[in-house]
């Protein structure tokens, strides 16, 4: 019953949130847009910079989570950022596999520690503002 409770309070409380998920791991990227969805949130999945980048520029996403250890997350981060695609001011969360790796802390809105927990990331995103 404790699970089916808790599954319960979660359906629904990401709806409407347009979520893009980068992480070069296809295992937790699955984890992560099967968590949002089931949640409610329209969530997207990629596995490269280029691909974020690309969804970036013809979309606006209320979050965008991003795997810290990526090997080109850095520069995503840059390009996002320097940009003037739709979500370029986007909050954006790290995933990271170490609670003390925290580096460029200013950049996030917050972080996720693997392996991932749905109550934390749904918590962590269900506050955010819905695209108008």
């Amino acid at each position: 019953m404790g699970s089916h409770a808790a599954a319960a309070t979660t359906v629904g409380a990401l709806s409407g949130l347009g979520v893009l998920v980068v992480d070069d791991h296809m295992e937790s990227l699955e984890r992560i847009v099967d968590v949002l969805q089931n949640a409610g949130a329209v969530a997207v999945g990629v596995s490269t910079a280029n691909a974020a980048i690309g969804f970036a520029t013809v979309a606006r996403f209320d979050a965008i989570v991003v795997d810290l250890t990526m090997d080109d997350g850095t520069r995503f981060l840059r390009q996002l950022r320097e940009s003037s695609t739709p979500s370029s001011a986007t909050p954006v969360f790290a995933i990271t596999g170490e609670w003390h790796d925290q580096r460029h802390r200013e950049r996030f809105a917050g972080y996720f520690l693997k392996p991932i927990n749905r109550d934390t990331v749904i918590s962590g995103l269900a506050a955010l503002p819905r695209r108008a």
